[in-house]
């Protein structure tokens, strides 16, 4: 009998991994796929139950504004269940509502794994860490800091390495481009990605386009490529773009994987985009912001380690791009990082650290990591 396994993401980038998690199931046995995703995710299942990737949060009150879609999703979730059988779920990362999930699930006595698991292994959160061990059948991590956290706690803990690796395998390490003072007039295009989710382009686009009107201060050979996450933020991104003012900036609705080869450098959103810029192996500078009163209250009241915001950084728990977060995103200052690393002494040394980098998120054993979370699942 064909096994019906439900797959969930409530991110893009979850959105992403999901897909390529079917894809690689479909190649090994006979499945029929329920999805709560995106749209990449939609494609790949036969019955797709809803989508609430553009409405992730980044803060408190985004959280909030974003509820009432989770709650139609989790209502949506619970009526399918009871009327339609499912044999096993894969829970994909989505934090702030996995374990409203797995509630649901456990009540309904559906087999669960964690494919991926929030970020509270950022924060060493072993109290949240051990409520996903306790209901999760097998527990896929994808760098070691995560690991590092559940190895102790689940014996059915794994770690495959980043499927990231998949999606975007790394490029030969590249030559120094265009950079200002190399007695040329060509452009130096910069990718501007400010970040997959609603949230995010309220807190991030505004500088972003600032820090673009600054390096266009610098010099006109500046070039500005804008990659739209979704077709709907289009329009708010044009309009944004009118207001700053900011001159020569194409905006591209193909998404930010098909201008990786067009750009010279990036300015980049905190999560899983810098990964596949350092794949690209291309300069990087990194912004991070979250709404003012959720920072001062993670900042000031809860006391959270904040030593990094940007994924490479926190992975590998140094700096592999340099970041500038909240009231330190100050348009000259990320101007002067960026043309730092467009030289070409300081590309260099940021090759040998983008090389580090992805010994450490690669699986090490030169496998797939999706098809093998795709048979350990399928198990």
């Amino acid at each position: 009998m064909t096994k019906r396994l439900l797959i969930i993401a409530g991110e893009l980038s979850g959105d992403r991994y999901g897909a390529l998690l079917a894809r690689q199931i479909r190649a090994i046995a006979s499945v029929h796929i329920i999805a709560i995703g995106g749209p990449m995710l939609q494609a790949h299942a036969d019955e797709f139950i809803d989508d609430v990737t553009a409405q992730s949060a980044v803060g408190l009150f985004e959280r909030v504004s974003g509820r009432s879609a989770i709650r139609r999703m989790l209502n949506r979730l619970n009526h399918y269940l009871d009327h339609s059988s499912i044999d096993q779920a894969v829970i994909i990362d989505f934090p702030h509502t996995h374990f409203d999930v797995a509630k649901i699930l456990s009540k309904h006595q559906i087999p669960i794994d964690t494919y991926i698991t929030p970020n509270f292994w950022i924060w060493k959160d072993l109290k949240k860490a051990r409520r996903i061990a306790d209901y999760s059948r097998k527990i896929i991590t994808i760098v070691p800091p995560e690991y590092a956290l559940y190895q102790p706690i689940s014996k059915n803990a794994l770690y495959l390495g980043h499927p990231i690796i998949d999606i975007c395998p790394p490029s030969l390490p590249r030559i120094c481009g265009p950079y200002l003072n190399d007695g040329t007039h060509n452009p130096i295009r910069i990718g501007l990605f400010p970040g997959s989710r609603q949230a995010e382009l309220n807190l991030l686009l505004r500088p972003m386009l600032k820090c673009a009107a600054a390096l266009a201060r610098r010099s006109s050979r500046f070039a500005f490529i804008i990659a739209v996450p979704r077709p709907e933020f289009a329009g708010c991104i044009t309009s944004e773009i009118r207001r700053e003012g900011v001159s020569n900036v194409t905006v591209c609705t193909d998404g930010a994987a098909q201008i990786m080869s067009q750009i010279d450098g990036v300015i980049c959103a905190t999560g899983t985009m810098t990964l596949e810029v350092i794949l690209n192996r291309l300069p990087l500078v990194i912004l991070g912001a979250l709404a003012p009163l959720t920072y001062f209250i993670a900042r000031h009241v809860l006391r959270l380690p904040m030593p990094y915001a940007g994924l490479p950084n926190i992975i590998a728990q140094r700096v592999i791009a340099p970041e500038f977060i909240q009231y330190d995103i100050r348009p000259d200052r990320v101007a002067d990082a960026l043309i730092t690393q467009l030289t070409p002494d300081e590309f260099d040394r940021t090759q040998v650290r983008y090389n580090e980098f992805i010994e450490l998120i690669q699986s090490g054993n030169g496998l797939v990591t999706s098809r093998v979370a795709a048979e350990i699942i399928r198990e």
